[in-house]
């Protein structure tokens, strides 16, 4: 694994804790009187309409870059260009999944309801690992981006290493 595979995995793996860890924190402030009743059908709608935008942005826009040039530059500077290009990809889209979590904060705050927080994590946790975790599906979509004019990416590795 690259050293820039294992500092993004280990950034985005921080990332994810958040969602739990703030999920928790609201739990002592919203859920006093246990979980509450169900919210009105329209805040979870809300928070569930913010994952799906969050999901079409990534799958139509998050894996899109700009094709290598054909420069001469060595394998070593191409890898490196290419991680630098896919972590800039990985914290966008992070910012995108994260939202659809983050709307229902002050969501159930207005609400006085925990649920909305609940369905937030719930729906922002798988969406995160699908679509930010920098695993080889990511990176195999980024990278087909990358090398859309034919100049290897090096992003999932180089010939000699496999």
């Amino acid at each position: 694994m690259p050293p820039a595979q294992k500092a993004l995995t280990s950034t985005c793996a921080a990332m994810a804790a958040a969602i739990p860890l703030i999920t928790l924190a609201l739990w002592f402030v919203l859920a006093a009187d246990g979980i509450g009743d169900f919210p009105p059908l329209w805040a979870p709608s809300v928070v569930l309409l913010a994952a799906a935008v969050a999901y079409a942005f990534c799958e139509l826009a998050g894996f899109r870059s700009a094709p290598e040039e054909h420069t001469g530059r060595p394998a070593a500077e191409i890898g490196a260009s290419s991680w630098q290009r896919f972590t800039a990809s990985t914290f966008l889209r992070f910012a995108v999944c994260e939202a659809s979590f983050l709307v229902s904060i002050p969501l159930a705050f207005v609400i006085d309801s925990f649920w909305v927080v609940l369905i937030g994590a719930a729906l922002a946790l798988p969406l995160f690992f699908y679509e930010v975790w920098p695993g080889a599906r990511n990176q195999q979509r980024f990278a087909a981006s990358l090398e859309a004019r034919g100049v290897p990416s090096y992003l999932t590795g180089r010939v000699q290493d496999y």
